[in-house]
């Protein structure tokens, strides 16, 4: 600590160190040397996290460990992670812009570990897939390759699209699709047509394999 202190003689409040933390106790504290400015603007932050009723803790030992932040730096924690509660921090760099070489630049910035966000949140509600069209296979290896085309045609265009693969029968396909909440099924047979089934109308019609992709971009309003 004492090799740095003339670097960065902030980090002295966030040492380990229980010697600089003795020392630390009783140190002047910049909260309360604030200049006018920046004891006008850090009440101003605090007012409008007021007026948006989110909860905070003033601490006046928290520093950042890059030399370009300035006046209000920010931590998120959370009880959930134990002692290594931080989830993410920034702060406020008006200057960092200036020192590489550009205009005076007013900037605030922050980051955060995906990892701690994810170990914090705990177990949350999974939205099921969306399905935009379910590829059902009536017939043999001739239907089963051209539902196989139809559906990656489909992705390529966008469109969530599923194609049989389990080996069900046609009543146990359309179940699967009724369980995805699919908006289409294409059942494809081996006559070359295609039976698409508008789910949410109840409509069905035949139509050749190269017009199932387009009706679906149609009925889902993307074309």
């Amino acid at each position: 600590m004492r090799a740095r202190i003339d670097l960065n003689p902030l980090r002295a409040f966030d040492s380990d160190h229980p010697g600089t933390q003795e020392v630390m106790a009783t140190a002047p504290r910049l909260l309360d040397a604030l200049s006018a400015d920046d004891a006008e603007h850090f009440a101003e932050v605090r007012a409008l996290l007021d007026a948006v009723e989110l909860p905070y803790e003033v601490d006046p030992t928290l520093v950042r460990g890059l030399d370009y932040y300035a006046r209000t730096v920010f931590e998120f924690t959370s009880d959930a992670l134990g002692a290594q509660s931080g989830v993410g921090g920034g702060g406020r760099y008006d200057g960092l812009i200036a020192q590489l070489g550009g205009p005076d630049t007013p900037a605030c910035g922050w980051a955060a570990g995906v990892e701690r966000m994810l170990l914090a949140a705990g177990d949350r509600p999974v939205a099921a897939p969306l399905v935009d069209l379910y590829l059902a296979v009536d017939g043999g290896e001739a239907a089963r390759l051209r539902a196989f085309r139809i559906g990656a045609e489909a992705r390529r265009a966008g469109l969530a699209a599923q194609v049989e693969l389990a080996g069900r029968s046609l009543k146990g396909q359309l179940k699967q699709a009724s369980r995805l909440s699919a908006r289409y099924v294409a059942i494809v047979d081996d006559t070359g047509q295609v039976r698409l089934k508008d789910m949410d109308a109840a409509e069905q019609q035949d139509i050749a394999d190269i017009d199932v992709v387009a009706q679906v971009l149609r009925g889902r309003g993307l074309r």
